[in-house]
């Protein structure tokens, strides 16, 4: 499949995760095939602020060819909208950036000072993965400055870190010759917070074992915060790896915090099978579907110089 295909593939599938588990989040596991005839049953998808983030950071990408924090907080405001369900931390942020603060403070008052630890900045990365498929050696400092305009925490900006590393990395693979477990070791060069190391040797575990979905919950969650959810997302694709539908459906089935574990988990499995991979309906049925794919294909030209 094409490198075009791959940055389609993850930012459609950033958008359908999220807006296919909108309606399952904060509530319990159901059967997969449920979310697919929930799928099936809706006339549009609509997306959260998941997506709606990911949007403004595609956006200052595109036009700025690297990260630009007062572009980026510029574009968080003009695309803001409260109705999508932003989370506390990057709502305080924005209304910062609003009143005219700079993007590098609002962040760091967060949570009594310490920041945000949550998913936030985790979600809506699939972009700053793209961005640097080809320039990982780079990616850590480069997705630290694309999360701590709203989530500074450490362990925040390490959730980002590991989405955007198996982002970048599923658009370098080919599905056809990497399997779940050379996956897993190929991200786990890009964390170093213990936490999330943690998670990962977790992961191995349970790929060995093909758990039930109550015993992964257990043991690697599925709440907002960062270090609950990312690795979660990761253990969603690599559990089922041969389908962007299985894959997402799965992720969403879990309950919790759906939308975004759902987003996350669709942005790596679109990466790494292409647009061509997510079904033709989910696609036509995606809120501004049209703007979505017009946005992935203009970081393509980015990337491609």
């Amino acid at each position: 499949m094409s490198l075009k295909s791959k940055f389609r593939g993850s930012l459609l599938g950033t958008g359908i995760g999220d807006a296919l588990g909108r309606s399952r989040e904060a509530r319990g596991m159901i059967d997969i095939s449920d979310i697919k005839k929930l799928a099936d049953d809706k006339t549009i998808l609509q997306y959260t602020d998941d997506t709606q983030q990911m949007i403004s950071l595609a956006e200052m990408l595109i036009e700025k060819e690297e990260f630009d924090g007062e572009y980026f907080a510029e574009r968080l405001v003009k695309n803001f909208d409260p109705s999508r369900g932003y989370g506390p931390g990057s709502t305080q942020a924005i209304k910062a950036f609003e009143r005219g603060e700079s993007w590098e403070e609002p962040a760091k008052r967060s949570f009594g000072g310490e920041g945000s630890y949550g998913n936030g900045s985790s979600m809506r990365t699939a972009p700053a993965g793209l961005f640097c498929y080809d320039d990982l050696a780079n990616l850590r400092s480069f997705v630290k400055d694309c999360s701590r305009i709203t989530h500074d925490h450490r362990l925040g900006v390490e959730g980002a870190i590991l989405q955007s590393a198996s982002i970048a990395i599923a658009v370098r693979e080919d599905p056809s010759s990497i399997d779940s477990l050379d996956f897993l070791e190929k991200i786990r060069n890009y964390v170093k917070e213990n936490e999330y190391l943690e998670k990962l040797e977790v992961i191995g575990e349970l790929l060995r074992s093909d758990p039930d979905r109550r015993k992964f919950i257990r043991s690697l969650g599925n709440g907002v915060e960062a270090f609950n959810s990312v690795p979660t997302a990761v253990y969603c694709f690599l559990s089922n790896m041969e389908s962007f539908e299985q894959a997402v459906a799965y992720s969403i089935s879990l309950g919790g915090d759906a939308d975004t574990i759902g987003a996350m988990t669709g942005a790596i499995s679109g990466a790494f099978h292409g647009f061509e991979s997510i079904p033709d309906g989910w696609i036509e049925k995606l809120e501004d579907k049209i703007r979505i794919i017009g946005l992935a294909d203009e970081l393509f030209e980015v990337k491609r110089g």
